[in-house]
Order: C-alpha cells, then sequence, then structure tokens
C-alpha cells in the first residue's frame, strides 16, 4: 500500500535533490523517496517482537530516546555470551547451551537495535544525536 502526498520544497532542499537526480539520471520523486527511506528505515523482515518492541520507540518522548541511548548489556550477560562463544568455538556446546547462547544474543541485539533506532528518531525529530563521548559521560554522571 502507498499513500500519495504533496511536497512543498524549499529551493535549498529541492536544488540539491535535482542535481543528484540529474547526475543519477533518476526520478526527483523516486530520489525523495530513498532519502526517506534511510532516514527512517522500515522494521519490515525483522522478528515480530523486536518489530513491536522498535516500532514502540516511535511514540516516546526525547528524553526516553535519550534513555534508551545509554541501555547497555548488563555486564553478566556479555561475560555469559563470550564465554559462550569460546566453548563454540572449541566446539563443546551442547544443545541447551546453543539456546542459550542464542538467547543471550538475541537480547544483546536487541539493546542494540534499540540504541540505532532511538538515534534515528532523535535524528528524524530533528533533535541532536549525542556523539559516543557524550554517551559515556552521560553513562559515568549515572554510574
Amino acid at each position: 500500500m502507498s499513500q500519495a502526498i504533496t511536497l512543498n520544497l524549499p529551493d535549498n532542499i529541492f536544488l540539491p535533490i535535482a542535481r543528484v537526480a540529474q547526475a543519477t539520471q533518476q526520478p526527483v520523486e523516486e530520489l525523495v523517496l530513498t532519502a526517506l527511506q534511510a532516514s527512517l528505515p522500515p522494521l519490515e523482515g525483522l522478528p515480530d517482537d523486536v518489530n513491536e518492541n522498535l516500532s514502540a520507540l516511535e511514540t516516546v518522548d526525547e528524553q526516553s530516546l535519550r534513555s534508551i541511548m545509554l541501555e547497555t548489556v548488563p555486564v553478566e550477560t556479555a561475560e555469559q555470551i563470550h564465554d559462550l562463544l569460546e566453548r563454540q568455538q572449541l566446539g563443546s556446546l551442547g544443545i541447551s547451551e546453543q539456546r542459550q547462547l542464542d538467547s543471550l544474543q538475541r537480547q544483546a541485539d536487541l539493546v542494540m537495535l534499540r540504541k540505532a533506532r532511538a538515534a534515528v528518531l532523535l535524528r528524524f525529530r530533528g533533535k541532536p544525536v549525542p556523539t559516543a563521548a557524550e554517551l559515556r559521560q552521560l553513562s559515568g554522571q549515572l554510574a
């Protein structure tokens, strides 16, 4: 499904788009659509629970998005993943341990995806995205 919209773009936005469209022999509409897709990537193709989790971030306030950017994988989880990966490389990982590793990796992946989506949403809303150094400083203040 698609929706038709009409946009009035100021020259300082339209002219660079038009130049790139001409240089790449693409319609302006296609280039604008590509730019929009890149600025707020779709969530299709992700597992339903991940899609729901990331979609829910679209409605949270700026401060909550900044807090999400401070989330980390708990140290004990990271250590468990590290230990299980080492055992996996040695070929000594049982089925239940493989399931545990898969689960822990999904949890860690979700933390990273949430952080990335929060940054994308902040930028999409025109808000500044903290640098890695700023995030470390904020994390230190909370500890």
